[in-house]
């Protein structure tokens, strides 16, 4: 059976991102240097025929790999260390046990499993069971979206803090009449109750000079080591965090030098030719990581490309170029900014191991793809 790619086509492309005080930083760590470096080592998993080997959403948790199947609303998991399946969780989508078309989810422990749905404001609760053990729905705000959970897209994992949940958002409206005013107001994400379902915003909102410059993509991603919450931008080089969801961002310039200096800006009157370069082909910010083994964050950038033909924007989606790793640490000061060829990696299907940052090398133009398996690359850090 000729197995299916699922791509990812966003409903909502709009996103946004605040702050208050700007600590330009722009330099690296003056203590140790590092780089991300291969440790020649591959995981290699075997796939079932209606399973693709590029992922709609990975997670590591515990020593296992969960891995999202849309086409059967379906949620593997994997044995790293046997590098083999040991169970499929089925969903239905409608009835007592149904949960809905999956979109997203996120593994707290092996006894909490969040799902989401990309048009539903309700949370579903499972364990490796695969059983419903809850459903918490909760009071959407007015003009933003449910909580948006996607597992490798512009990555942002929820987070759990006692009774709450905190879930980045997307704001409802045309992107191209959104004023810096207005951006600033707008919220990255907000906190769900899942005993009451009751909502709250957190003073997270858009950089206030997000937009100075010209219309720019909002979208977001978020990552916290624990202390510290932090967010990057599509368009922005800075960092933005804060130490506590209470308290006003912060900003850290970080750069990196394979990127254009100023970031380009939003065709406003451009053929759709223009604006898939924009989203696809300009230098850009995506996913932040923050890897708990080694306690530093992952930045994953693209420079910009240059194309003659729809089709070749159109091959970015299913086929990715060249991208960039930045490797910053708990300060966020950057010890690393390396270049990746393209047409090997799959820069949206990694995730952060014991072993290292897994990187999958399923790309189609890639000599070594087994469409039968997902395998990843183990890169670490190494001491320069």
């Amino acid at each position: 059976m000729k197995k299916h790619i699922y791509l990812f086509s966003p409903i909502f492309l709009l996103l946004f991102l605040s702050i208050n005080s700007c600590n330009s930083v722009e330099e690296k760590s003056q203590e140790k240097h590092f780089t991300l470096k291969s440790t020649g080592e591959f995981l290699s998993l075997p796939l079932d025929e209606n399973t693709p080997n590029v992922s709609m959403g990975l997670q590591y948790s515990q020593g296992f790999l969960f891995n999202a199947n849309w086409g059967k609303n379906e949620i593997q998991v994997y044995d790293i260390e046997a590098g083999s399946m040991i169970k499929s969780l089925i969903f239905d989508k409608e009835g007592d046990q149904g949960v809905g078309q999956l979109f997203g989810f996120h593994v707290h422990s092996l006894d909490s499993i969040f799902l989401f749905s990309q048009l539903d404001a309700v949370l579903v609760l499972t364990d490796t069971s695969g059983l419903v053990k809850n459903r918490i729905r909760y009071q959407q705000p007015d003009l933003y979206s449910p909580a948006f959970v996607h597992n490798s897209y512009f990555l942002s994992p929820p987070i759990v803090k006692g009774d709450e949940i905190f879930v980045k958002t997307h704001f409802q409206g045309n992107y191209r009449e959104v004023t810096a005013e207005q951006l600033s107001t707008y919220h990255l994400a907000y906190a769900v109750n899942m005993k009451t379902g009751s909502v709250r915003f957190l003073k997270h909102t858009y950089p206030f000079d997000y937009l100075s410059g010209g219309l720019k993509h909002f979208e977001p991603s978020m990552a916290t080591d624990g202390e510290k919450v932090v967010y990057s931008l599509f368009g922005d080089h800075r960092l933005f965090f804060s130490f506590s969801f209470e308290e006003d961002l912060q900003a850290v310039s970080v750069a990196s030098t394979h990127l254009d200096e100023s970031l380009p800006l939003f065709p406003m009157q451009g053929e759709r030719f223009d604006t898939q370069k924009y989203m696809q082909g300009s230098s850009r910010y995506e996913s932040l990581i923050y890897d708990p083994f080694r306690e530093v964050y992952y930045r994953f950038a693209f420079p910009t490309y240059t194309f003659e033909s729809d089709e070749e924007i159109r091959s970015l989606r299913t086929e990715p170029r060249e991208f960039v790793i930045m490797t910053l640490d708990k300060e966020l000061k950057i010890i690393d900014d390396q270049y990746f060829e393209g047409r090997k990696y799959m820069p949206n299907n990694v995730f952060v191991g014991e072993k290292g940052l897994y990187i999958s090398t399923s790309h189609p133009n890639n000599p070594e793809n087994q469409e039968d398996k997902m395998v990843f690359e183990i890169f670490g850090l190494e001491e320069k």
